[in-house]
């Protein structure tokens, strides 16, 4: 008895792709757009879901050859837009989040906007690679340009929209970048400036910084931080604290 893998006939694997993987993602998106408060982990799922589906298809095509190329750029294409998509809501809900009624100043450091330089570099050099292969390989590069496109539109986007920032609250600042972080006066032992950089050192040893050349409108920045520091009683080296006064004099 001789066992293989039994093989899909492509118009018969193009309908199932067509109603179930397509299907349930645009009701996903649907239901995305009609829950805007809903929490950005599930759209990061269905990012997730979406491009191992579109990598699962590709591998298939690539190894039994169900679709024909078209068809599966078709496929790659919709899944990819329904991938910008979900991408982008987790922008808008990051925004929404983020428009509250507070001074937040925007905070953009070069490696930020150098690892994601790096990244779109990274994924548009691979596609090109697996393009010019000449293979059925290629059948993936469509999905190193969906990843390449959002990194790109979503840096620009929170660029637009001063999505890494430095928020001041009561008792406690909010660092936004890659991740959210905080940083409780009650938790700080030391603050050093030097070389323009704000240095808070933890009970626990850790040490956050703030690059202050990266903060936009950087006067009134300094004097908020340093309101911040006096109203909590934050413990600031002798040296800092005489740097700190020439700077808002100046």
């Amino acid at each position: 008895m001789k066992c293989g893998v039994v093989q899909i006939p492509g118009s018969i694997f193009y309908f199932l792709i067509r109603h179930f993987l397509v299907g349930r993602v645009s009701e996903f998106c649907k239901f995305t757009i009609r829950n805007l408060a809903m929490n950005s982990a599930l759209a990061s799922i269905g990012k997730s879901l979406i491009l191992i589906a579109i990598l699962g298809i590709s591998a298939y095509t690539y190894i039994f050859g169900g679709l024909s190329w078209k068809d599966l750029l078709a496929i790659q294409s919709i899944a990819g837009l329904f991938y910008i998509c979900l991408s982008c809501y987790e922008f808008l809900n990051a925004s929404f989040k983020a428009s509250l009624p507070v001074q937040r100043y925007p905070y953009f450091t070069n490696s930020y906007f150098m690892w994601r330089a790096l990244k779109v570099i990274f994924f548009l050099s691979f596609a090109t690679m697996l393009f010019m292969s000449g293979s059925r390989i290629k059948y993936i590069y469509p999905v190193c340009l969906i990843v390449a496109a959002t990194e790109a539109i979503i840096t620009i986007l929170k660029y637009k929209k001063s999505l890494c920032f430095v928020n001041i609250y009561a008792n406690y600042l909010l660092l936004v970048q890659s991740k959210f972080s905080k940083v409780f006066a009650s938790e700080i032992s030391l603050v050093e400036f030097r070389h323009d950089n704000f240095y808070f050192v933890k009970k626990n040893k850790k040490t956050v910084f703030i690059k202050l050349e990266h903060i936009e409108n950087k006067e009134k920045f300094l004097l908020a931080i340093n309101e911040w520091m006096l109203r909590n009683n934050v413990n600031v080296s002798a040296e800092s604290k005489v740097k700190i006064k020439e700077l808002i004099e100046n």
